[in-house]
């Protein structure tokens, strides 16, 4: 029998176990769910600290009709398909899969609002992840699927249900970031004005920027990185925060070497993502400048507050931090935590 942890649980394990140090590799065949039911005994006797599951109970997966559990320990989630594309599952211990990127973006998104859907796309496609703890912070890590890879994910889900509402949410999900205050900043840029977002057109994150003979002899370097870019009308934002620019004087040369190859560059510091009215100065200086996608009117300010605090919630932004960042299990060493 074999135990296939999915819902919560499977985004706690995604969230848990960084990649670098526990990889996963995924299922190669696909797995008939009606002829291999969980066994909730077997269940029961997971090792899930050695998994990085702390919360009760474990959500598993079972083929319809099945005999379901609601314990404190275990509840099982129906999945109407079968078989399941083997490499939509990670294949963690023997005897043990759990949901992959894919599977747990899909399954997880009918309890999720448009934000949520939007958020953890750019987590999963990014390169950071959020502490499987309820915390403020995240550690950076590769990204552990594509907006690509989702989608046709999603064309093999064909009949899941949310499927069609969680597709359509992809269209803002902006892939590599690096850091929840970059998804915060982009996703508000380039949502709908209709739900408080700024309707410009969707940003290419960390846009590497070749630099000419002149620009190289400024910063030092063959490229250049832009946070939020829209690299056709060479419109970049860039995200200030003190952790990441503490070299003023390589920030000025950067940017001047930007400004030399034709890039216009707007500035949001660190302190502007705790107030609307402030980052509304940004967006006054890139209208006309960067592209947009729709003609309609500027969202009220209510709309925007009510938005940019969605995105702060969701991102954890100010959750105290009361517990241990990994399991003690987990070898943290070599992962680049930011508290």
């Amino acid at each position: 029998m074999t135990v296939i942890i999915t819902g919560s649980s499977a985004l706690e394990y995604l969230r848990a176990k960084p990649p670098t140090i526990w990889p996963a590799p995924r299922f190669e065949e696909p797995f008939n769910l009606a002829s291999n039911p969980t066994d909730f005994r077997q269940a029961a006797k997971l090792d899930a600290s050695s998994l990085g599951l702390a919360r009760r109970p474990i959500h598993v997966l079972v083929p319809r009709g099945h005999y379901h559990s609601n314990s404190r320990n275990i509840r099982t989630h129906e999945l109407m398909l079968n078989p399941i594309p083997g490499d939509l599952l990670l294949e963690v211990a023997p005897d043990v899969l759990v949901c992959g990127p894919e599977l747990t973006y899909f399954q997880t998104s009918p309890r999720r609002s448009l934000v949520g859907d939007v958020v953890l796309g750019c987590e999963l496609t990014g390169e950071y992840s959020h502490f499987s703890q309820l915390v403020s912070g995240y550690y950076e890590r590769p990204p552990l699927t594509s907006i690509e890879s989702l989608v046709c994910a999603s064309e093999r889900l064909s009949g899941l249900f949310g499927i069609k509402s969680a597709t359509k949410n992809l269209e803002w999900v902006c892939e590599c970031s690096r850091s929840p205050m970059e998804t915060v900043l982009a996703t508000e840029l380039c949502l709908p004005t209709q739900v408080g977002g700024e309707g410009f057109a969707k940003p290419t994150l960390n846009y590497e920027v070749p630099l000419d003979d002149a620009a190289k002899a400024i910063t030092h370097t063959k490229t250049s990185y832009v946070d939020i870019a829209w690299p056709d009308a060479m419109v970049g934002v860039e995200y200030d925060s003190d952790e990441w620019h503490t070299d003023k004087d390589k920030d000025r040369r950067r940017a001047e070497a930007l400004q030399h190859m034709g890039w216009d560059i707007y500035t949001v510091h660190l302190d502007q993502m705790h107030k609307v009215s402030e980052l509304e100065k940004t967006v006054a200086l890139l209208r006309g400048h960067a592209p947009q996608l729709e003609e309609a009117e500027e969202p009220s300010r209510t709309l925007r507050r009510q938005l940019h605090e969605k995105l702060l919630r969701a991102t954890r932004f100010g959750i105290g931090m009361s517990a241990a960042l990994f399991p003690p299990s987990v070898n943290a060493r070599g992962i680049k935590l930011h508290i």
